[in-house]
């Protein structure tokens, strides 16, 4: 009876095994990506990132408006080069909105979420959220959230 009862544990425990692994892999696998997103968003050059295509396909960037309810824009680009060159015709001659990366809060079930608790400015556009999934064990971006200070 203690052979069958070990046997069983053992069974149990080499099938939960490898899910924990590739748990703690797939959460990590998304922080780099997103350190280079974040540092491409701030520069202005989200093109830089293009090279290593961490997207599938097209991607999204919606940017809500604080002063107004409700009030999105949103655009699906095929590159990532494209949705820079949309951020920047819509810069005024002061080179404003400032981009803005704030610290990171979590990532879970898809979604990335930045601290934006304390208040936001005039004149800013923040990174908001990040949606992303995996195809291949490789992290891919899918939507990029915004938030215009106006």
């Amino acid at each position: 009876m203690k052979k069958l009862a070990a046997t069983f544990a053992l069974l149990l425990l080499s099938t939960f095994l490898p899910v924990q692994a590739q748990s703690s892999a797939t959460k990590k696998g998304i922080r780099p990506l997103l350190r280079a997103l974040e540092d491409a968003y701030t520069a202005k050059a989200l093109g830089k990132l293009d090279a290593a295509r961490p997207y599938f396909g097209r991607v999204k960037i919606v940017i809500e408006h604080s002063l107004s309810e409700d009030s999105f824009e949103t655009r699906v680009f095929s590159n990532l080069a494209k949705g820079e060159q949309w951020l920047r015709s819509r810069e005024r001659e002061d080179n404003t909105p400032f981009r803005e990366a704030r610290e990171l809060l979590q990532c879970k079930n898809g979604l990335c979420t930045y601290n934006l608790d304390g208040g936001i400015s005039h004149n800013h556009l923040y990174l908001q959220k990040i949606s992303y999934a995996y195809r291949n064990g490789r992290p891919l971006i899918k939507t990029i959230y915004l938030l215009d200070g106006d």
